[in-house]
């Protein structure tokens, strides 16, 4: 069965979604109304708007399942197998800027920045009484202040530097040129201090899915530590974990599944309601054994495979992270780098496929990876007690002794090991392995241009000397469109 995702540019319509008022998914993913940018006037035209912003990250296909392609298809923790020749392009470091996959990030990340825009560019001329004595108007403004927050983050990991668009009309300037990463980078923080500035602890109304000050501070951590400032990523990573609003679920296995959804580990999941039509939300289904028998993305890595068990990593976290089944489907990329007739390691965190209907929320940051990367900013600072206490928190409850780890190098290569295998299909091993690399902790090149198969073979990967595809090319089509975008730098 192949499947191939050719995303076409979008104008923008918001999706009108139900809000509910109990503690549960508060999206209502078929669209019953349109509005129209600029034509807002009540306090729940805001509310609307806001929720389409919302719903257009589980409708769009980055966050189903290109994002899954580009930051973990890429690194040495997967194999992108699938039958689909533009991901392969990925797994083997020989894509170009006419990638179709690529495309289609770069085009929804800007479309979902888009709906954030609008909410920004239309709430703040509203006048309602409903929101007399109260501060809605302005947690509404941080809500969309996170979402384009959020977006450009993945645009500047991914991309480098591009265009800062912060209103629907932009001034009248339809071509506009790209920023600096610096620059970037300064937009997200400036979005994210807003919204940590006006947002709750807990979620407007108890409803799961809106922005929080908890996931405005993770992201500041998160942005802070890509920077490499990491005095500052200890701050906000700090104030996540001294919260009180969160905090480890004792069995891994009850993290995942449509049944442990919005856990007290979560800080923030995109909310995927349950009774779907098929393709209403298909991106699990292209991931994990299920009926439907077609080459499978993103197997595990026989390094992968191995790491588990080199740390005598067999317990609740491994079995939840990889499921090993039997396929019919041959092996495409690395070329039977498995062997397809045997069972293989497919990925296991979102096992309710459910036909191409899953129900399965989107998990995209935790606790784990806040305390994680609150350890890696204090080693990188010098202090390792503190690290170390972190680290051993997180293996004691994947069932595994303490670390043994005493040097700088020892604990951070450790901390770099657990958040490997802690983190595995939720997006952030590439962007670890790159602040490793500029850290002097590892050669990502060497990493990955040594990878070998399951049989002990070459996998032949490509990865250029000059680190030039730590970052992805600017897609060539955006390039035609508008003449004022440069390209990346190997491309």
């Amino acid at each position: 069965m192949k499947i191939f995702f050719n995303i076409k540019s979008m104008a923008f319509v918001v999706l009108l979604a139900l809000l509910g008022s109990c503690k549960s998914d508060f999206l209502d993913l078929k669209p019953v109304s349109s509005l129209v940018s600029g034509t807002l006037t009540t306090a729940q035209d805001a509310e609307n708007e806001l929720t389409g912003a919302y719903s257009r990250l589980a409708t769009n296909g980055y966050f189903q399942y290109n994002r899954y392609y580009i930051t973990e298809g890429i690194n040495d923790n997967h194999y992108v197998n699938g039958d689909n020749p533009q991901e392969w392009l990925i797994e083997n470091f020989k894509f170009d800027a006419s990638n179709g996959v690529i495309q289609g990030c770069y085009t929804d990340l800007f479309s979902h920045i888009s709906a954030a825009n609008a909410v920004l560019s239309d709430v703040p001329s509203i006048v309602d009484s409903k929101w007399s004595g109260t501060t809605r108007k302005e947690q509404i403004l941080a809500e969309a202040s996170f979402l384009r927050a959020l977006n450009y983050y993945e645009l500047v990991t991914q991309f480098g530097g591009v265009p800062i668009i912060t209103s629907i009309s932009q001034g009248g300037n339809y071509y506009p040129t790209r920023n600096t990463e610096q620059e970037v980078y300064a937009q997200i923080i400036k979005d994210l201090v807003y919204a940590e500035s006006n947002l709750p602890l807990k979620p407007y109304n108890n409803q799961y899915g809106r922005a929080t000050k908890g996931v405005a501070q993770a992201y500041l951590a998160k942005t802070y530590a890509q920077m490499g400032d990491y005095a500052n990523s200890l701050v906000y990573a700090n104030k996540v974990i001294s919260s009180n609003t969160y905090s480890l679920v004792s069995d891994f296995g009850k993290l995942w599944s449509n049944k442990n959804k919005n856990t007290t580990e979560s800080i923030f999941e995109i909310q995927v309601p349950g009774g779907g039509t098929p393709y209403n939300f298909f991106g699990f289904d292209i991931f994990v054994d299920s009926d439907f028998k077609f080459p499978k993305r993103n197997i595990a890595s026989k390094a992968l495979v191995d790491a588990f068990a080199a740390a005598g990593d067999n317990g609740a976290r491994y079995k939840a992270t990889i499921n090993f089944a039997v396929t019919t489907a041959s092996f495409n990329m690395p070329a039977n780098a498995w062997d397809a007739s045997k069972a293989i390691p497919f990925m296991f965190k979102y096992p309710d496929p459910n036909g191409f209907a899953s129900d399965d929320n989107i998990v995209i940051v935790r606790l784990a990876d806040i305390m994680l990367l609150a350890a890696e900013a204090n080693v990188q600072l010098g202090n390792l007690d503190a690290a170390i206490n972190l680290l051993n928190q997180i293996k004691k409850r994947a069932g595994l002794p303490n670390t043994t780890a005493k040097t700088k190098n020892e604990v951070a290569l450790a901390v770099l090991n657990e958040r490997r295998l802690e983190l595995v299909f939720e997006c952030t091993r590439w962007n670890d392995l790159k602040r490793a690399d500029k850290n002097g902790i590892v050669n990502v090149v060497e990493i990955m241009n040594n990878q070998k198969d399951s049989f002990g073979k070459s996998l032949g990967y490509t990865m250029a000397a000059d680190k030039h595809q730590f970052i992805f090319p600017i897609p060539e089509q955006d390039r035609q469109l508008n003449k004022n975008l440069t390209q990346n730098t190997g491309y």
